[in-house]
């Protein structure tokens, strides 16, 4: 399991623990403010400067971009932190939620200029209550006298998104702002994520999830729909047995690909029930 799972999860699935999601964490100021810098500062970045960064990082000495990498990493762990998880988890996690706001996506204002592009539910971040939150998106975001920046959404109209969300091949994960606190939900794609933007650089700021992918043989009938789906190449095709197969070592468990398979042949499995993908994290 992953550390935050033995660090704030007793060993069980940390993402699923009501504390986390609780309105006494969000009363802190320093998260208050912390999540306010965030939304001011994430929100004004371009993705130029960003992957700049990254080509500066790749011209330096591997081991030495290693030990700034590990070092960079434990600060995201400490304040800003993700999770990739399936949808079956995910809908217990809206749930456990005080409040479920659909909010403008800060990675895709910046990586393409959008302030329109909602792909990121708030938990607990109620902007009707959290007025430092609200007046760092209007800052941010400047909207129009008749854009509704905040969307509050029931648990069965978030559970609905999610599963369209699904089918365009987004990748579901939760996020910390100051660990152990959860305030968010990302949905995510290679081009337009900051967080899969920083994985293209080896830069890891969120864990797999608790699964790993299997395929069925019985029910694979070859038709690599799948595989266009997948967006860390974990899923492959073998000419010989005509069926499509998972690398556990590459799959991160959000079970997209499940969404593509007509026939129901993909589903998840424990990650600890797989050797290879065991420690993959």
């Amino acid at each position: 399991m992953c550390q935050f799972c033995h660090q704030y999860g007793e060993g069980k699935k940390w993402y699923l623990r009501a504390e986390h999601y609780s309105m006494d964490l969000l009363a802190d100021m320093e998260r208050r403010r912390y999540i306010s810098s965030f939304v001011r500062n994430v929100g004004s970045a371009r993705i130029t400067s960003i992957e700049s960064s990254f080509e500066r990082a790749l011209r330096l000495p591997q081991w030495l971009r290693q030990i700034a990498y590990f070092f960079y990493e434990q600060r995201y762990r400490r304040d800003h932190f993700g999770q990739v998880v399936p949808l079956e988890d995910l809908f217990r996690v809206l749930a456990l939620a005080n409040s479920l706001v659909r909010l403008p996506c800060l990675c895709r204002k910046a990586t393409t200029g959008r302030s329109d592009a909602r792909y990121c539910i708030g938990l607990g971040l109620d902007p009707e209550k959290l007025f430092d939150v609200r007046d760092a998106f209007f800052d941010t975001f400047r909207p129009g006298p008749d854009t509704n920046l905040f969307e509050k959404l029931t648990l069965a109209e978030a559970i609905e998104l999610h599963q369209a969300f699904e089918k365009e091949g987004l990748i579901h994960s939760v996020w910390t702002f100051k660990t152990p606190f959860i305030g968010a939900i990302c949905n995510c794609d290679r081009a337009d994520c900051l967080a899969m933007v920083a994985h293209l650089y080896d830069f890891r700021i969120f864990f797999r999830a608790e699964y790993v992918a299997e395929v069925g043989t019985d029910r694979c009938i070859g038709c690599r729909a799948c595989l266009s789906m997948c967006q860390f190449g974990a899923l492959w095709f073998s000419v010989a047995h005509r069926k499509a197969f998972v690398d556990p070592l590459r799959c991160y468990g959000c079970g997209i690909c499940r969404s593509a398979c007509e026939y129901e042949a993909i589903h998840l499995i424990p990650r600890t029930a797989r050797p290879l993908a065991r420690n993959q994290r």
